[in-house]
């Protein structure tokens, strides 16, 4: 998992961030959750567990670190995305997004990938 992480973030145009509360480095990413998409700079996963998805803005730290910029954190239940929680960003583009992580979600339980 550790490969599909880096590989999702060489070559991508990822803006710089500050550390804080919501930005996830690259080695968190590894360690507790699985990659399912990334489009348009964003990054789709799921928890190792299968009991979490998040979604979000792929960034790089000041110390040139990649990481995320967590924008919705939900729960899985029954293959289903539930009690989303919305972070660094406005309601209009979070419940967009929403959306957009409900479908890769979806579609990787309906294909049967953990």
């Amino acid at each position: 998992m550790e490969k599909e992480f880096k590989e999702l973030f060489v070559g991508a145009l990822c803006p710089g961030t500050n550390e804080r509360i919501g930005v996830m480095s690259i080695d968190s990413l590894i360690r507790q959750w699985t990659p399912v998409a990334s489009e348009n700079g964003y990054l789709v996963a799921k928890s190792k567990d299968g009991h979490a998805a998040l979604l979000g803005r792929m960034c790089e730290r000041d110390d040139g670190k990649p990481c995320i910029e967590i924008v919705v954190r939900a729960a899985i239940k029954h293959g289903e995305l539930c009690c989303p929680e919305f972070w660094h960003s406005d309601a209009v583009d979070a419940q967009q997004l929403y959306g957009v992580m409900q479908g890769h979600i979806s579609k990787r339980t309906t294909d049967g990938a953990p």
